[in-house]
């Protein structure tokens, strides 16, 4: 399937580039692609494509009736995955003790994919934003723009694809493509490239670039542009606030060149822009910023995830089973985090979600089209992988 997926990618290339003529058994085998992927989307119930939309933490399981770190696959977790065939999991450093007991977890996770890997993530930006156990020290994006020199930024981002790989990881939540405007912005800073728009692309793509060389896919957050907001997200929801025109020109711009150059995932961010949607409704729950403006503006067809929900300015704001049924609405293709799940204690929360949203879409109130595209996308990225 995977030679299929080239195939497949090498007609968009051309397709994009305007080539010449394409041969008939090539568009048979497009074709072949695609109607593998319907099928595939069109044989899973309703409950699977919503595992298939979640991407979730695992920060405790319960071993011998202990809550203990999820720091291997014991059989409370294996039931859990085994049950929910999820988008994937994010670890953080509380997951990965060292090289080798990190290499184990994330192949006794992978082998309990049946049909569709897992994702398998990461938030590895470099500098204060590292996470994986590696000797392999990434500077902070904005030490790398300051070099002047992007090809540091294909070093950084083919280093970590190159942990990635070795730890059995396959999804890098980076790079951060937000310009850095405003100097009392808590939470980018130094995550940022510069706070020049065009540095910020060029390092950025370049970032993508490195991650794809050792194939890993790649993350371009934080949607549509977090880097000029006085507050931080993690604790609250942020804004803003800009005409369009200056947030087509800025904020838009390195996502822009990150989708010209085959970006595999965009993360959304939980912020307010009133000059793209109204006065309360973050990005994250937007659909005139998901669905409008990313995907049908800029022409994203890649896979939408959200920021985490776990978040402040969306746990302290909305009730999260309501706000993960917006979100989906809006256009995300995989929902961050939306609730908390230890295997073996606490699965009701999640389990609950599950079937809420199924409610929904037997009720119409989510269209299961809706649901069939975000599958869809999510699928062939994992081809790559």
């Amino acid at each position: 399937m995977k030679k299929l997926l080239k195939v497949f990618l090498s007609f968009v290339l051309i397709l994009t580039l305007g080539g010449c003529s394409i041969a008939k058994d090539e568009v048979q085998n497009i074709d072949s692609y695609q109607d593998i992927i319907k099928d595939k989307v069109k044989n899973m119930s309703i409950e699977e494509k919503i595992d298939q939309m979640m991407m979730l933490s695992i920060d405790n399981v319960v071993d011998n009736g202990k809550t203990v770190r999820f720091t291997n696959v014991n059989e409370e977790a294996k039931n859990f995955l085994n049950k929910h065939q999820l988008a994937g999991i994010i670890l953080f450093e509380y997951n990965m003790v060292n090289k080798e007991q990190t290499q184990k977890l994330t192949k006794d996770i992978q082998a309990l994919s049946k049909d569709n890997k897992f994702f398998i993530a990461v938030d590895q930006e470099g500098g204060k934003v590292s996470k994986i156990p590696t000797s392999n020290k990434t500077k902070s994006a904005r030490e790398i723009g300051n070099t002047k020199n992007s090809k540091n930024a294909f070093i950084a981002g083919s280093t970590i694809g190159e942990d990635f790989e070795t730890l059995g990881l396959n999804l890098d939540f980076a790079p951060v493509m937000d310009v850095d405007t405003n100097p009392k912005n808590p939470v980018i800073g130094n995550r940022s490239f510069s706070s020049d728009e065009k540095v910020v692309a060029e390092f950025g793509v370049e970032f993508i670039k490195g991650l794809k060389s050792k194939g890993i896919l790649a993350t371009a957050k934080h949607f549509p542009g977090h880097g000029d907001t006085s507050g931080d997200s993690h604790k609250e929801l942020v804004k803003v606030i800009h005409a369009i025109d200056r947030i087509e020109k800025v904020e838009l711009y390195p996502f822009k060149k990150a989708i010209e150059n085959n970006i595999d995932m965009i993360m959304v961010g939980h912020i307010i822009v009133p000059a793209l949607d109204d006065d309360k409704t973050p990005a994250t729950l937007s659909k005139a910023m998901i669905t409008d403006l990313l995907k049908e503006k800029m022409g994203f067809n890649g896979v939408v995830i959200t920021d985490a929900f776990n978040m402040g300015a969306i746990s302290k704001n909305f009730n999260i089973k309501d706000a993960v049924e917006k979100s989906i609405n809006a256009g995300a293709d995989i929902i961050l985090m939306p609730v908390a799940v230890v295997p073996g204690g606490n699965e009701k929360e999640y389990e609950e979600l599950v079937t809420y949203i199924k409610d929904k879409v037997i009720k119409g109130e989510i269209s299961e089209e809706r649901l069939n595209d975000a599958v869809k996308r999510i699928l062939i990225s994992k081809e790559k992988i």
